[in-house]
């Protein structure tokens, strides 16, 4: 056992998830002692926001290096985001013989592969449950629970903040940009939410997990990424008048030896599962040949969801500190087999909204160019009828191919009767 059965905690980064950390971590130390029978002590914390406050526990300081250099640090968590200076530090404290706790889904989506080496050399511990779905412990059920599976499919709703947007733009007929101001008031979209807004947050993501379901690194860059900053209510309409709803999704398949992965709006049957998930809330959808389909679910967006899952990893590897268990074993098997799709071979059902003249023939041009390209079509839907003006026709397809599909949409944009460009979506089962 470890001296004292005692665990030293570090923290560096103090902003909303750092801030309660802290402060759930203070409310529960008691409460995790008694389960767990270790003492974990807060030690200090470092912020380029807040002066030294010497003597108290924890001692406060602008200085990261005295968080990473103290001896009686056992366990660094790194809450700071972002890919520098938080990979020096978290190499810095490996080299230390210091494990890492960290949330940072950007760095570990662009160096986790690096990170994984690191800390199985050291011999030290990497936890970042915090870093994907927060209060869904999707990290563990992969790494443990679901360790056994094939896993072939994950269909996840990843980001808070666009879920909450589409949510109120679905049921509540807001606009995207009072969505968004709404989500802005109540601290659940960032002052600038970029990395939400298109996409990129949950592409972060799905990096992470395409290494612990299907052992395949894959850096963000590499995946196909839409956002939802130009959604338009009309197009919400129009889903549910086909029986969907629209929402942000991570997805990842896998057949046989070949993987896709892509994050988009997707137009998902209003029965399933993920189309019901609202407000803020995360959910990751598997199939695996052992567990069939499952569904895990929890709170996608707010500091306190982020700082239970780190303070979950804080206590997993305080445990195994405590008892001696060795780290060094391998956090990720890289299954060099697996293939990573392009884009434009993927198959799926799309979503085709047109803007053309209400004028006899136009639908048969239409129809004309995506038969040519293979595309069958499964319904079409006009509601509006005007001689004078364009109007919007919306087709729902078969399963078709992304290049098929695209290649159609060019030549159907060249056509003189597009008034505009083609709305697509693409729609899963």
């Amino acid at each position: 056992m470890k001296k004292n059965n005692s665990i030293g905690i570090g923290v560096i980064g103090c902003g909303t998830v750092g801030s309660r950390f802290i402060s759930h971590f203070k409310r529960k130390r008691a409460s995790v002692r008694e389960k767990t029978g270790i003492d974990f002590v807060l030690l200090k914390v470092a912020d380029r926001n807040m002066g030294g406050k010497k003597g108290r526990h924890p001692s406060y300081t602008r200085d990261p290096e005295e968080v990473l250099s103290d001896e009686n640090v056992d366990i660094v968590v790194e809450l700071i985001g972002g890919m520098e200076p938080a990979y020096s530090f978290i190499k810095k404290a490996f080299s230390r013989g210091k494990s890492v706790v960290t949330a940072n889904k950007a760095l570990l989506s662009g160096k986790n592969r690096e990170l994984f080496s690191l800390a199985s050399n050291g011999g030290v511990h990497l936890g970042f449950e915090a870093s994907v779905a927060s209060a869904i412990p999707i990290v563990k059920t992969l790494r443990e629970s679901f360790i056994g599976n094939n896993i072939t499919k994950v269909m996840a709703i990843l980001n808070g903040t666009t879920n909450y947007i589409l949510t109120r733009m679905s049921l509540h007929g807001e606009s995207f940009q009072e969505a968004l101001e709404k989500a802005g008031s109540l601290g659940y979209a960032e002052a600038n939410p970029t990395l939400d807004i298109e996409g990129l947050d949950t592409t972060h993501k799905l990096s992470i997990l395409s290494c612990l379901a299907f052992n395949k690194t894959v850096s963000w860059k590499n995946i196909f990424t839409a956002g939802i900053r130009n959604l338009d209510a009309i197009d919400i309409n129009f889903a549910r008048d086909f029986g969907y709803r629209i929402k942000l999704l991570a997805i990842a398949k896998k057949f046989k030896e070949n993987l896709e992965l892509r994050v988009h709006p997707t137009f998902l049957p209003v029965g399933h599962l993920l189309a019901n998930v609202e407000d803020v809330y995360n959910a990751v959808y598997m199939e695996g040949d052992m567990i069939g389909k499952s569904l895990m679910y929890g709170e996608g967006a707010g500091g306190s969801a982020a700082a239970s899952a780190a303070l979950a990893d804080v206590v997993d590897i305080g445990i195994k500190l405590a008892g001696q268990k060795p780290a060094g074993s391998p956090l990720l098997y890289e299954n060099e087999k697996i293939a990573i799709c392009s884009m434009s071979d993927i198959r799926t059902k799309y979503y085709l909204r047109f803007t053309v003249p209400d004028r006899p023939g136009t639908l048969a041009l239409i129809t004309d160019i995506l038969g040519k390209n293979g595309i069958s079509i499964a319904s079409v839907l006009q509601k509006e009828e005007n001689r004078n003006y364009a109007v919007p026709v919306v087709i729902m397809t078969h399963v078709a191919t992304e290049h098929s599909v695209q290649k159609a949409v060019r030549e159907i944009d060249s056509l003189s009767i597009a008034r505009l460009p083609t709305v697509l979506f693409r729609a899963e089962e």
